[in-house]
């Protein structure tokens, strides 16, 4: 009996000086992930706290308890984390675990690649010198990390997807159609559906009457010329007819198009746009040659704009 008696205490000393020597009086909780998109297109989500909504339980969609959340409070397992404040690609955010610890981290960007960034999250926990608070503070600070790797895998999952970064689908195609008959317009400002209409039209009128077919959706595209705007429209033709009367053919190259379609009107189209170009940006691309829309609803025969599809295509290198 007194044997067992000392190899316990023996055991319990063990287990003491064990604790002691591997919990440190600080604990430094880390959390790190690869998203899979530029740093310019992950600050944007990190740094605005609007949109962290988006992503935040991207991975529990259906999550109802989750979505009734107020939108300055955000929740992973029992622990509440709010934006405290901004720096140069990184923010600042207090955690408080389960309604007693209050800690004070900071996640950061960290680029790799041009398409490819990192995040690092890091707090710490202090556990003292006491046997029970450092028991506590190891399990503590075990949930805290698993609650921040729940939080990193939702923002890596929603960040990589273009759609989700963009708002946009985008994708990398050739062009179908390379052969278009085009007519050229100088206009004082923007077009209306009316006036491009009118010049697809004669294209379309011209095409016909030189025995062509055509094979796929009208195009457009303007451009600013200082003074003025030139409308340019074109039609995709079977066959190469004369070049007369304002008539050219044009002999696109097929190439390569970073390539949207756009559900809706004219304000639906803009911001598409407005966004497609934040994509070549982020990803530093050049569209040397010209961009252009393609109307694949006729507008002029269904008035709902609701219903109009548009694709955007952008010529890249």
């Amino acid at each position: 009996m007194k044997k067992f008696l000392i190899f316990l205490g023996a055991l319990l000393l063990v287990l003491v000086a064990g604790i002691y020597i591997f919990i440190p009086p600080t604990i430094h909780i880390t959390s790190a992930t690869v998203l899979q998109t530029t740093d310019n297109g992950a600050e944007r989500f990190i740094m605005d706290e609007t949109k962290w909504p988006l992503w935040w339980n991207y991975l529990a969609q259906h999550n109802t308890a989750d979505a009734k959340q107020p939108p300055a409070l955000f929740i992973a397992g029992r622990d509440e984390y709010r934006l405290t404040d901004k720096f140069y690609k990184a923010v600042a955010i207090r955690i408080k675990h389960n309604n007693l610890v209050q800690l004070e981290s900071k996640m950061s960007l960290i680029p790799l690649a041009l398409d490819s960034t990192g995040v690092e999250w890091k707090c710490s926990i202090e556990t003292g010198f006491s046997l029970y608070k450092k028991i506590d503070g190891y399990f503590n600070a075990k949930r805290i990390k698993e609650n921040m790797d729940t939080v990193l895998a939702n923002l890596k999952s929603f960040l990589s997807k273009n759609e989700n970064v963009y708002g946009i689908p985008i994708e990398k195609n050739h062009l179908k159609d390379t052969l278009y008959v085009t007519a050229k317009t100088l206009i004082s400002s923007y077009p209306s559906t009316t006036v491009i209409y009118e010049l697809i039209k004669k294209i379309q009128a011209y095409a016909s009457q030189n025995g062509a077919h055509q094979t796929g959706s009208p195009i457009f595209n303007v451009t600013d010329m200082g003074n003025h705007l030139q409308l340019m429209a074109g039609i995709p033709v079977d066959k190469n007819i004369a070049e007369k009367n304002g008539f050219a053919l044009k002999h696109m190259v097929r190439g390569f198009f970073m390539i949207t379609e756009v559900v809706g009107g004219n304000n639906a189209v803009n911001k598409a746009s407005e966004n497609l170009h934040q994509f070549f940006s982020d990803y530093h691309k050049t569209s040397m040659a010209m961009n252009f829309t393609m109307l694949v609803t006729d507008r002029m025969y269904q008035p709902d704009s609701s219903k109009w599809i548009t694709k955007i295509y952008l010529p890249v290198y």
